[in-house]
């Protein structure tokens, strides 16, 4: 059997999953789509609002522009209205003038003819003037239609933006749902993931092969305080209940330092002339691999719960795993 190593337990956890795909992984595929899409909603609906809402406050910047105009020419109107009352009084004094000059016998040709002249270029005036307040109220007019129509759309405006502020409300409460389902759906992935990689290791060790002959050294135990101790044929499980360090029992190098989720943490370290040791359990590692450590180093410390907690130790020869209770000082076979 190989030795147990980074490759072999994701060879192991990965080819596990492959051959049957949970139907969860379906679901969060499915889920995962689902808020990819939503939140590609969410982006367009957020461009389309930014775009109303600059629409928005263009509109209203030119609408006060237009009442601003619309102010102004109307005050010119009045201006332009005035003069052609000015200008219609004066005309008729001229008429009046002219009337009476034209109907005196006693007044020179050449002084009818003055007022004659008097007479067309006040008439000339005031149609000039005439023409001149219509064209005006004509753009008076205009201005004040183009003013209701930038309102009207000032309203509609308003109206689409409430609309996408809404839907865009509704969808950020779907994709709230949505990403929760989503995360709930990884973290139950990852669980599976990580009940493939346990289950993998433990397949390991329980068909590694064993030697039973007796130990070529003893090794200290790796942990000093513990309520029991429970050998196998191959390894030992030791039961703690406190937080304490984990020790290397001898010098080496850590060939895999790895995390198992709740499921607990593998070290595996190689002592040459192929010897190693394995621990599996619930641990605060503090080595990484290709770290090399010496005997009673730290490599990590035990996790304290409610409950006892445990700790398992093998030693591995060869490939192969040995009766790891020979392998611990103060222990005889007689005590297995």
């Amino acid at each position: 059997m190989k030795l147990l190593s980074a490759s072999l337990i994701l060879t192991l956890s990965f080819s596990a999953l492959a051959q049957k795909k949970p139907r969860v992984q379906d679901e969060l595929a499915r889920h995962r789509s689902e808020v990819t899409s939503m939140g590609a909603r969410l982006s367009t609906l957020e461009k389309e609002i930014s775009q109303k809402s600059n629409l928005y406050q263009s509109n209203l910047e030119e609408i006060k522009k237009f009442e601003n105009d619309v102010g102004l020419y109307k005050e010119e109107l009045k201006t332009l209205q005035r003069k052609l009352i000015k200008t219609e009084k004066d005309n008729k004094k001229i008429v009046t003038n002219y009337l009476l000059e034209a109907e005196s016998e006693e007044s020179p040709l050449w002084q009818k003819k003055i007022h004659l002249d008097l007479l067309r270029q006040a008439q000339n005036k005031l149609k000039a003037q005439n023409l001149e307040l219509s064209t005006f109220a004509h753009k008076v007019a205009s201005f004040e239609i183009k003013l209701e129509e930038l309102k009207r759309e000032e309203t509609t405006l308003e109206k689409v933006i409430l609309d996408l502020e809404s839907s865009k409300q509704n969808l950020m409460a779907k994709y709230q749902v949505a990403s929760e389902k989503k995360g709930e759906l990884e973290k139950k992935v990852q669980e599976d993931k990580v009940k493939v990689k346990f289950a993998a290791i433990k397949k390991t060790f329980s068909e590694a092969p064993v030697n039973l002959k007796k130990a070529e050294k003893v090794f200290p135990n790796p942990v000093d305080h513990f309520i029991s101790m429970t050998p196998s044929d191959k390894g030992v499980t030791f039961k703690y209940d406190s937080i304490q360090p984990i020790k290397a029992p001898a010098s080496g190098k850590v060939m895999y330092s790895g995390d198992l989720a709740s499921y607990g943490q593998v070290v595996l370290i190689d002592h040459g002339n192929d010897l190693r040791t394995v621990f599996l359990g619930r641990m605060n590692i503090k080595v990484k691999k290709n770290d090399n450590v010496s005997s009673q180093d730290i490599i990590g410390y035990t996790h304290k719960d409610s409950t006892p907690q445990s700790l398992y130790f093998e030693v591995r020869k060869k490939n192969t795993a040995q009766n790891t209770i020979l392998w611990l000082e103060n222990q005889v076979v007689s005590k297995i």
